[in-house]
């Protein structure tokens, strides 16, 4: 079978919006600016397995353009996952990079500010692994 026998193997697919992101006149989601409009950061786990013993976020709260901290203590009990268990902010963290804390800001230097000024005391819990027998692996 040749190259022309196929609608788009072997072919230059042109993107529709090339012109737009070289010239920069794209607009990308960073771009929009609205009026009222709030910047997010999410303080993350340092750490894979741990429970938050203590989280403090009076002085992140205390810093003018900071409009809300959630952490565990305030949060709805928004949960995620299927099926839906984990909540979203929870005094257990479960991998490193699992969400903290939210903060609500007027600039993003502030929210970044905020984020700063929270304190965390971890208790770190083991981690868990996988181990098979040297002369037993589920892949082969």
């Amino acid at each position: 079978m040749t190259s022309g026998a196929y609608r788009y193997i072997g072919k230059a697919t042109p993107r529709k919006d090339a012109l737009e992101l070289v010239t920069g006149k794209a607009e990308f989601i960073d771009d929009v600016k609205r009026p009222g409009m709030l910047h997010g950061k999410v303080l993350r786990s340092p750490y894979p397995h741990a429970s938050i013993r203590e989280i403090d976020a009076t002085a992140a709260e205390a810093l003018p353009g900071v409009k809300a901290v959630l952490t565990y203590k305030n949060v709805p009990d928004w949960k995620t996952g299927i099926p839906r268990h984990v909540r979203v902010l929870d005094r257990k963290v479960r991998y490193v990079g699992d969400a903290v804390a939210l903060v609500a800001a007027e600039t993003e230097e502030q929210a970044w500010e905020a984020l700063e000024r929270i304190q965390v005391t971890y208790e770190k819990l083991p981690g868990c692994m996988m181990r098979f027998p040297a002369t037993s692996s589920p892949w082969t």
